[in-house]
């Protein structure tokens, strides 16, 4: 057992008497722990290989990009039924305009950036989970690595997030979190938005041709600070994102990347979506919105 493990057990045995304190005394409504609003953003993108490539780049006006984030934002709280929530942030006509293959840029503005805010999160630590009035609650971006043709995909991705929304509501708002362990934390979020996913692809629909997907990534948030917040960090690091996959469709993407973070600091991701012929490496950031 790590000790970061076994101070976490401690401490979950201390629990209960902090519990029956907390209880005691007069708390806050929703416990009163302090808000923040976070974010999800890209940050630049290179065209590795051009999707709209004919084959020769020479020029390179014959290998330009117009390559973007569509996100699915969602949110849901352990133990809250009806709590989820998911939205969706499409940037198509605010993407980069013509990256030539082999080009970096950096994307700026909050459009650019398919910047999916998350308002009025309430980031807890072990003592504010002692007080039963605190859920635990769960950020995330269901990124679709995109390129702009002539048609979007926004009416699809609006359907996605409603079915989405509905799978979040069947599992995490059910869970109870019995056990403030690190790793039994970032378990049940896995397991969980596994099961979701499995909710979205079982009902689906077959959407029309629109703006190329590259591949899908998720980045899952666990608003937690402080001690606990740390004892996740600790475990992150050897944590590999499961690939799941969204059978007989395209869109939406399979997801095959993505990360998790808690709410202790900024965190920095790259994942290359490859697709459609083409290839775009995505940096990535959540933090402070």
């Amino acid at each position: 057992m790590t000790t970061t493990r076994k101070w976490l057990v401690g401490a979950v045995a201390m629990l209960g008497v902090i519990g029956l304190t907390a209880a005691c005394a007069p708390q806050a409504p929703g416990g009163g722990v302090a808000s923040t609003n976070w974010a999800f953003k890209g940050t630049s993108v290179r065209v590795n290989e051009s999707q709209d490539s004919i084959g020769i780049c020479f020029p390179a006006s014959l290998c330009q990009d117009e390559p973007y984030l569509l996100n699915i934002g969602f949110r849901v709280k352990i133990g809250v039924p009806g709590s989820a929530q998911a939205f969706v942030i499409n940037p198509r006509t605010s993407a980069p305009e013509n990256v030539s293959e082999g080009q970096t840029v950096n994307v700026v503005g909050s459009a650019a950036e398919s910047k999916t805010t998350f308002n009025g999160v309430q980031p807890m630590d072990l003592l504010d989970l002692a007080n039963t009035n605190n859920k635990l609650e769960i950020v995330g971006t269901y990124v679709w690595g995109s390129e702009e043709d002539q048609v979007g995909n926004g009416v699809g991705a609006d359907a996605v997030a409603a079915l989405l929304k509905d799978g979040l509501n069947a599992t995490l708002a059910q869970q109870n979190l019995t056990n403030l362990d690190a790793s039994f934390i970032i378990d049940l979020v896995l397991d969980n938005i596994g099961g979701a996913l499995g909710i979205v692809a079982q009902n689906i629909p077959l959407f029309g041709l629109g703006d190329d997907i590259m591949g899908g990534g998720m980045y899952i948030g666990i608003a937690a600070r402080g001690t606990l917040g740390s004892a996740i960090d600790a475990l992150l690091g050897s944590t590999t994102f499961p690939n799941i996959a969204i059978p007989v469709v395209d869109l939406p993407p399979d997801i095959n990347g993505g990360g998790l973070y808690t709410m202790t600091g900024s965190k920095d991701f790259t994942q290359t979506f490859v697709g459609g012929g083409g290839s775009h490496t995505w940096t990535m950031q959540s933090g402070p919105a």
